[in-house]
């Protein structure tokens, strides 16, 4: 059986995190419920990359996903052989009864059965590591740039927020140099208007003290 180390596990109904093990509220629950809104209807598995961390799933056409949490180094086959056996199991106990159900409502029978197959698979063993460290490095080039591609999907998604808010702050700022150039203009016009009637004020003045005809 190929290892892996799984931090973190979840299974869920579409978007309805069904169980979760850990139960810890963390940023690994963030991450993870913003890749369960990118993942399509259909069966296929993926995995994404995000700040030294591997969350691979795999998922069918009922909606039921069931993901894991490693580290970016961890095995690749290990990964998936714990996820299919995850769903394996979880279809053979409930088959499509999880389909109405809330968030959480799986926890309680379903936290033994993660915690055990994460404490197996973290095991070390001998048969086959050779093998798979090949098996590995084959894949080494194809899988560092799906990993980059994958960074760079979530880091987008990251700062989506960032950029909207940046350009929000471009509008302001426009707005807010027409508003000041208004200002300024009208100021200047006052001013003119001032000078121009106190220069009419003057030169009635001064007609009117050497007693000139008015033009």
């Amino acid at each position: 059986m190929s290892q892996a180390k799984i931090e973190f596990t979840l299974i869920a109904n579409r978007q309805v995190v069904l169980a979760e093990y850990p139960f810890d509220y963390s940023p690994f629950n963030v991450v993870a419920a913003r890749i369960l809104g990118k993942i399509p209807p259909r069966t296929h598995k993926q995995a994404f990359v995000y700040e030294g961390k591997r969350y691979s799933y795999i998922a069918d056409e009922s909606g039921l996903i069931v993901m894991a949490m490693t580290k970016e180094d961890e095995s690749f086959l290990g990964t998936y052989n714990f996820l299919l056996e995850i769903q394996q199991a979880f279809n053979g106990s409930y088959n499509s009864s999880f389909r109405n159900a809330g968030p959480g409502a799986f926890n309680d029978r379903c936290s033994g059965l993660l915690r055990s197959r994460m404490e197996t698979f973290a095991k070390p063993t001998g048969a086959g590591e050779r093998l798979e460290r090949f098996v590995e490095s084959q894949k080494g080039i194809l899988l560092a740039v799906a990993s980059r591609t994958e960074k760079l999907e979530l880091a987008d998604s990251k700062y989506d927020d960032l950029d909207v808010a940046s350009k929000k702050f471009d509008v302001e700022t426009r707005r807010l140099k027409t508003k000041l150039w208004w200002k300024n203009a009208k100021t200047w016009i006052y001013l003119l208007c001032a000078l121009m009637i106190a220069a009419v004020v003057v030169v009635a003045v001064v007609l009117i003290c050497f007693k000139l005809p008015i033009p």
